[in-house]
């Protein structure tokens, strides 16, 4: 029979063993834990291993889609219908964010506003220009116009251009070629109004013109008070240059208003 001194000596083996088999019960978890952790540790470690670029982040573009930006990249020279405001804008065909590179000085954009939204374009099935701002919506759709440039009209804020600077050489207008006398028409061939653009300075820029008695009070509301040439392009200003109409060569050797808007309105020679 054991005696009552033995239990202590009892106890402290039983406490051993215990912890002997306890031990690598609790050892297994934590050997599963260290294994299901070290890819992590292994990828953070691993020197090769680079962070995604801004390429790899960009959308997969569609083949036709890069074609398209491949033909249609160039330096442009975004600017207002009055020619007033405008800065030199680059379309890239590299991916960049929700679309391809654009690459413009933003202070000398500034006075455009719609410019500070724009991260990235797009070009559109349609032939157009989309510029994209970085949540990948259309800021300002461009739709295809003359002489290799681009028009877009922004509700409530105005009509804008993105002209090929050499496009634009290469057409350059002079002044005496479009003085004279010309017939305004809603279709060809049926004048309603006409108007001589004048060579002589007008109060606040521009060239003075005047307006033939029985004209179309409607079609002449904005009272055309100056015209000018801009990127290729003949401007009628109204009184105080707060309207403009701007109309482009055409084809045939006349002139169209641009963009078009509801009725056409065309200017040739009588």
């Amino acid at each position: 029979m054991a005696h009552l001194n033995d239990f202590p000596r009892v106890q402290t083996r039983r406490g051993a063993l215990c912890r002997v088999v306890a031990a690598p019960l609790l050892v297994v978890p934590l050997l599963a834990g260290l294994i299901a952790i070290a890819p992590a540790f292994a990828q953070k470690a691993d020197p090769a291993a680079k962070p995604p670029s801004a390429a790899t982040a960009a959308p997969k573009l569609d083949p036709a889609v890069r074609e398209a930006a491949a033909r249609m990249a160039a330096p442009l020279r975004l600017s207002s219908a009055d020619g007033a405001r405008g800065c030199a804008f680059a379309l890239k065909p590299d991916a960049a964010g929700p679309g391809l590179a654009v690459e413009f000085d933003r202070p000398a954009c500034a006075d455009i506003g719609f410019s500070a939204q724009v991260v990235a374009w797009l070009p559109d099935p349609s032939g157009s220009i989309r510029l994209l701002n970085a949540q990948g919506r259309t800021v300002a759709e461009f739709t295809e116009g003359t002489e290799g440039s681009y028009e877009a009209l922004r509700e409530g804020d105005g009509v804008y251009f993105l002209a090929n600077p050499a496009v634009a050489e290469g057409t350059e207008l002079k002044p005496e070629e479009v003085v004279g006398d010309w017939d305004l028409a809603r279709q060809a061939g049926t004048p309603v109004c006409r108007v001589t653009l004048l060579d002589s300075p007008a109060k606040g820029g521009g060239f003075r013109l005047s307006i033939a008695s029985g004209c179309d009070a409607a079609l002449l509301r904005f009272g055309p008070t100056a015209w000018d040439i801009e990127g290729g392009n003949i401007l009628v200003r109204g009184e105080g240059g707060a309207s403009v109409i701007r109309f482009a060569r055409q084809e045939d050797g006349g002139w169209a208003r641009t963009p078009e808007r509801g009725r056409p309105l065309l200017m040739t020679r009588p």
